[in-house]
Formats: C-alpha cells, structure tokens, sequence
C-alpha cells in the first residue's frame, strides 16, 4: 500500500520510493510531500506516504496529484 516514505534525516527531509531509492531532499515535510504528489500525477491516484520525523514513530498522509488547469 505504501511506496513512498517522508524521513527526517539530518535537518533535510528525504523522499524515498520502496524500489528506487531515494527521490529527492527537501527543507521541509511540506515540500517533500508536494514532491510525492508529483508521483501521483503518473496514475492519477491518491498516494499513502509514510512519515517518519522521530526513529520508531510513523504517521501517514494520503497526498493528491495536482490539478490539470
């Protein structure tokens, strides 16, 4: 259900794809989120991502793809 995780690391935030590897690293949650809904766009889905701010604690988001105006 999850292919995408959001991970604190280092005062960056990681935006990692279970097949991949890492996508890409952000200054904050919100903009590697917003990066996470650009995988979306591809099937046009909702996405589950994993978050993880503190070692051994996980939340999730479900992030939307962007609108085509």
């Amino acid at each position: 259900m999850f292919d995408l995780t959001v991970v604190a690391h280092g005062g960056r935030w990681l935006l990692v794809d279970d097949e991949e590897g890492e996508l890409g690293s952000y200054a904050t949650q919100a903009e590697a989120l917003e990066a996470a809904g650009a995988y979306a766009r591809v099937d046009a889905e909702p996405r589950h991502v994993l978050i993880q701010e503190i070692p051994g604690e996980w939340d999730e988001a479900v992030v939307e793809p962007p609108t085509c105006h």
